[in-house]
């Protein structure tokens, strides 16, 4: 790893050592991540991939960390963080954004220059490259609904631009596969009146207030929508609200939720998601998928 380090140094390129992972973590759970490098713009994140290809170091790329549980021992990977992936600036109609912008302050851009598309997903506390990634939504909006295109780097180092219908979007998901790191965005908006705008936006985040127990540390949705369901009721409906597994417990208020009470480890919340899965099962026949990611 010290030959990644120097690499760093070398391409002026930030970087962090024997980082805690949980003070990254929305869920603050986890151990330590080895080396965590912030590459500034799409040509350091080429010549990192690069770098790793050549010497065989694995990889994962991590934005806010708002739907990840990382393990609780040290990483076996280098972690890339996009938060020096900055670049914000408004075209006409269009808002070309880095992958490292927390999506809430894209949509208080979008609102500021009387820019309208974006007011139901303001809340979601992921990154705007995490969000296409994943197709991230709520309240009937989608990324899919106004992405026009995307910058990316693939695994071998190589940048692309994808258009329109090549994202091949659908429900929390994209073509972009696990070793891909997307740079920056354009997102297509329609002009609007700022009072409607922002009135929006607060009906949306006094929604999430009351809905959802943002008091307490989480990853957000653990899991997926299954088709004709919906995850929380499932799992409200088996008797699980309030649950716990050591310092994880199935939320109070919203049982799509697992939250942190305090000291809960990553396995904590492994063992408490696959107790869920067993009993949704057991008394409805549909396996549930987990959206939050694993590290």
């Amino acid at each position: 790893m010290t030959d990644a380090v120097s690499f760093c140094a070398n391409n002026s390129i930030p970087y962090k050592t024997n980082l805690k992972t949980k003070t990254i973590s929305t869920f603050r759970i986890g151990g330590t991540a080895p080396l965590v490098v912030y590459p500034k713009d799409t040509e350091q994140v080429s010549v990192l991939i690069k770098f790793f290809n050549e010497n065989e170091y694995r990889y994962k790329t991590v934005g806010n960390c708002s739907n990840i549980l990382f393990s609780d021992e040290i990483l076996d990977c280098i972690l890339i963080k996009t938060d020096g992936l900055s670049l914000l600036k408004v075209e006409n109609n269009n808002i070309v954004s880095g992958a490292g912008n927390i999506l809430s302050k894209v949509a208080s851009t979008a609102m500021k220059n009387h820019l309208s598309g974006m007011e139901k997903l303001f809340g979601i506390p992921g990154s705007v490259g995490g969000a296409v990634i994943m197709n991230a939504g709520a309240y009937g909006a989608e990324m899919s609904q106004i992405v026009e295109q995307t910058e990316y780097v693939d695994s071998e180092g190589n940048t692309h631009i994808v258009r329109g219908e090549e994202h091949c979007f659908g429900y929390r998901k994209s073509c972009f596969t696990e070793t891909d790191v997307v740079t920056k965005t354009t997102l297509k908006l329609n002009p609007g009146t700022y009072r409607d705008i922002r009135e929006e936006m607060n009906a949306v985040k006094n929604k999430r207030v009351t809905t959802q127990p943002l008091d307490l540390p989480s990853a957000g949705s653990v899991f997926k929508r299954p088709e004709g369901h919906f995850a929380g009721k499932l799992i409200e409906d088996c008797g699980l609200k309030g649950i716990s597994v050591g310092g994880a417990q199935v939320s109070t208020k919203h049982a799509g939720f697992i939250v942190n009470t305090g000291n809960a480890t990553a396995s904590d919340v492994k063992e408490l998601i696959h107790l869920i899965q067993s009993e949704v099962f057991e008394k409805f026949g549909v396996m549930l998928e987990t959206e939050i990611r694993i590290i």
